[in-house]
C-alpha cells in the first residue's frame, strides 16, 4: 500500500498523476517508481491507455475510492476509444487494461492499421497552464489536450502548443511531469487568424472532449452504418429511395472540411466517408465519427415525409379480444414492393394483420393469435356445428376446420376425405434410389455437380433426410493451398516500380485525373489489396505516400492544364473561366485562390499593355 498518492485534478491524465507522484516522492529511479506503483518494473508508461490498472488500484489507499474501473474511465482515454464500439468490445478492452498486459488493445478496438495516430508530443494550453499554476501551484497534462485531431483547447479555444515531451521516443518506463522547462514559449500557427478554421477546430475539440464524459450515450446505435445512411439521405443526399448519392455527398463533405483538410490529413483524407454510410464491416476511429457527426450537425435535415400509415397507435380487429376496434396496436413493419407499400401490424394479443397504403380493402389477417384457439375449443366442447362456430366467431368455416384439425379436437362435423398421396416412405425410397443411381453412373461428379443434375431430389433429401444425404454424397473437395511461400521483398520492389509508372500514366491523362491510392490500385488491378498488406509492403506504401496528390496539389495541376487549354484556344485566362474549366468549387483553399488571383492580375496586365 502506498503511503501517499497525489490528488487527481480535473480532467487530468493518469500519465500526469503518476508523473507528479514520481516528482513528489523525490524518486531517483523511474524503475523504482514503477515497482512502487505496479509491483514490477516491466510496465510501460503509456499516455492514452495505461495497463495493469488492477495492480495500481490495489496499492492506492482504500479511502480514495479509486477502483480499477473508475481509475480507467476517469483518468485515461478509455471512454474516448470505446465510445462507438459494442459493449462486448468495451468490456474486453477494460479487462485487458485492468489485468494487462494490454498489447492487444488497439487490435481489439480495430485501430491497429488506422492512419490516425496519437500526437507525437504531449500538448498543453497556455491559458490552462496559467490557471493551474494559480490554483494548484503546479501544472499537469489534461486528457482533452491529447486526443487525436484536437488542435485547440476545448475550454479556451486557444491553439494547443507542443511540449518537449515525446513519450514515443523517450524512456518507455518513465512518467514525465509538466513544468515550465519542457513547455517552450508558444509560437502561434498561421491558421489562428482564420476564423472559419478556428470555428471548425473548436467544434472538433468540443465534440471530442464530450466523449470523455460518462454522460455521453455510448453506442446509442447498434448499427451506425444504417444510422448514418438514413441521416445523410434525410439531408438531401439520396438517390432513389434507399441509395446515397455518393458523388454529391462527397463534394459536400469535402467543401465543408476544406479549410482544415491540411491540418488534419489523417482524419479527412481518403474515401472513408463512403464506407461510413455502408454496413460497418470494420472499426472506425472515434475522430472519424466526430467529424461525420459534425458534418451532419451543420447540415439541417430536410422535412421528413410522414410515416405511410401515420404515427399510430392503430386499431386491432381481433373480435375475440375485449379491445376490438380500439387503437392499441403500436408495432408496425413497413415493406415496399415495387409501387406498393404494405404494413404488417402486430398487437400484443397475438393478432397480426396487414394492409396496403391507399387501399380501401379490408385488412388481410395473417395470424388470429391464441384467443381464437381458446374460443374454438370452447365452442366444440359445447357441441356446436362447423357453420355455427363460424357465425359466432365471424370467420370462414374453412378457418374453423383448419384450426380444429391443427388442435387435434374431436369435432361433431364430418371430416373431409383424405387425399390419395404417396406415402413418405415410398417417396423416400425412390428418391434415395435415384440419388445413388446417378452416382453410380457418373462417378466423377462432385456434390455441387450432382445437385445440379438432381435439384428436386437433393432439395427433398436436404429438408427431410439430411443425415442420409451427408453419408451418401461424394466427399467434399478441399482446396489445396500451394506450399510455395511469397517473396514479399521482391514483390514489394516490383509493385513499387509499377506504382510509379502507374502514377506517371495517370498524370498524363487528359483531362487531368487525381493520383490517389484507389486510382493506383485500380490501375494495377489490385483494388483494396495494398492497404490490407501495409506491413509486408513498406516500399510500396512509401511510394503511395510520395506519389499521391493532395486536393490542393491536384487543383493546382488542373489550373495549369486549364490555362494551357485556354491558351491553345486563344481565350483569355480570366479566373472565372479557369475555375469553370478546372472544375473548382466556388471557394477553394487559400493556395488555390491565390493562384487564381495571380492569373487575374496577369490577365489584366496583359490587357493594359495592349492598349
Amino acid at each position: 500500500m502506498l503511503a501517499y498518492f497525489p490528488e487527481i485534478y480535473p480532467d487530468e491524465l493518469l500519465y500526469s498523476v503518476l508523473a507528479r507522484y514520481h516528482l513528489h516522492v523525490c524518486s531517483r529511479s523511474a524503475k523504482q517508481t514503477m515497482r512502487d506503483l505496479f509491483g514490477t518494473d516491466g510496465v510501460r508508461a503509456t499516455v492514452g491507455l495505461q495497463c495493469r490498472m488492477a495492480a495500481l488500484s490495489q496499492r492506492i489507499p482504500t479511502d480514495r475510492g479509486l477502483c480499477s474501473d473508475k481509475l480507467t474511465k476517469d483518468t485515461t482515454l478509455y471512454l474516448y476509444y470505446t465510445a462507438f464500439v459494442s459493449e462486448v468490445v468495451a468490456e474486453s478492452v477494460m479487462s485487458l487494461l485492468v489485468d494487462g498486459p494490454a498489447d492487444g488493445v488497439l487490435m481489439r478496438l480495430g485501430l491497429t492499421a488506422s492512419v490516425i495516430s496519437a500526437p507525437e508530443r504531449l500538448r498543453y494550453c497556455p491559458a490552462c497552464l496559467g490557471e493551474m499554476l494559480g490554483r494548484y501551484g503546479e501544472g499537469y497534462w489534461k486528457r482533452s489536450h491529447q486526443l487525436p485531431g484536437v488542435l485547440v483547447c476545448p475550454d479556451h479555444g486557444m491553439a494547443l502548443a507542443d511540449s518537449c515531451v515525446s513519450p514515443h521516443t523517450h524512456n518507455q518506463h518513465e512518467f514525465i511531469a509538466l513544468n515550465l522547462h519542457n513547455c517552450p514559449p508558444v509560437v502561434l500557427p498561421a491558421w489562428v487568424s482564420n476564423l472559419r478554421q478556428m470555428a471548425l477546430l473548436q467544434d472538433i475539440a468540443r465534440r471530442s472532449a464530450v466523449l470523455l464524459d460518462h454522460a455521453f450515450m455510448r453506442s446509442a446505435h447498434r448499427d451506425w452504418g444504417a444510422y448514418y445512411r438514413d441521416a445523410v439521405r434525410d439531408r438531401g443526399f439520396a438517390k432513389g429511395r434507399e441509395r446515397v448519392d455518393q458523388s454529391l455527398f462527397q463534394d459536400a463533405y469535402a467543401n465543408f472540411f476544406e479549410p482544415v483538410v491540411d491540418l488534419i490529413p489523417g482524419g479527412l483524407g481518403g474515401d472513408w466517408p463512403i464506407a461510413m454510410v455502408r454496413k460497418h464491416r470494420k472499426a472506425f476511429h472515434p475522430l472519424r465519427h466526430v467529424l461525420f457527426q459534425l458534418f451532419l450537425e451543420n447540415h439541417a435535415p430536410l422535412r421528413r415525409v410522414a410515416p405511410p400509415f401515420g404515427k399510430g397507435p392503430w386499431p386491432c380487429f381481433n373480435r375475440m379480444a375485449d379491445h376490438y376496434g380500439q387503437d392499441v396496436v403500436r408495432e408496425v413493419a413497413v415493406r415496399r414492393e415495387q409501387n406498393r407499400v404494405v404494413g404488417r401490424f402486430s398487437c400484443d394479443c397475438g393478432f397480426v394483420y396487414s394492409r396496403e397504403m391507399g387501399s380501401n380493402d379490408s385488412p388481410r389477417i395473417l395470424d388470429f393469435g391464441p384467443l381464437l384457439d381458446d374460443q374454438i375449443r370452447q365452442k366444440v366442447a359445447e357441441g356446436l356445428g362447423l357453420r355455427a362456430i363460424a357465425r359466432c366467431l365471424v370467420i370462414d368455416p374453412g378457418t374453423v376446420r383448419l384450426h380444429a384439425y391443427r388442435l387435434g379436437l374431436k369435432v361433431p362435423w364430418k371430416k373431409l376425405p383424405e387425399r390419395t398421396v404417396k406415402t413418405i416412405a415410398r417417396d423416400q425410397n425412390s428418391i434415395r434410389a435415384r440419388w445413388l443411381e446417378i452416382q453410380q453412373i457418373h462417378r466423377g461428379l462432385s456434390r455441387s455437380q450432382l445437385a445440379q443434375r438432381l435439384p428436386k431430389e437433393r432439395a427433398w433429401l436436404y429438408r427431410h433426410d439430411r443425415e442420409w444425404l451427408d453419408q451418401h454424397s461424394p466427399t467434399a473437395l478441399r482446396k489445396k493451398w500451394s506450399d510455395q511461400r511469397v517473396d514479399w521483398e521482391s514483390l514489394d520492389c516490383s509493385i513499387a516500380t509499377q506504382l510509379r509508372k502507374a502514377a506517371q500514366e495517370i498524370v498524363r491523362e487528359i483531362p487531368p485525373q487525381r493520383v490517389t491510392q484507389a486510382a493506383l490500385e485500380r490501375k494495377l488491378s489490385l483494388p483494396r489489396w495494398l492497404s490490407k498488406r501495409r506491413a509486408k509492403l513498406p516500399k510500396s506504401i512509401n511510394v503511395l505516400v510520395d506519389v499521391a496528390e493532395t486536393i490542393d496539389g491536384f487543383r493546382l495541376r488542373r489550373i495549369a492544364w486549364a490555362v494551357a487549354e485556354l491558351d491553345r484556344q486563344t481565350l483569355s485566362t480570366r479566373s472565372w473561366r479557369v475555375r469553370r474549366l478546372a472544375g473548382l468549387p466556388p471557394k477553394a483553399s487559400p493556395s488555390v485562390e491565390a493562384a487564381l488571383a495571380a492569373l487575374e492580375i496577369a490577365d489584366r496586365s496583359l490587357k493594359g499593355g495592349s492598349y
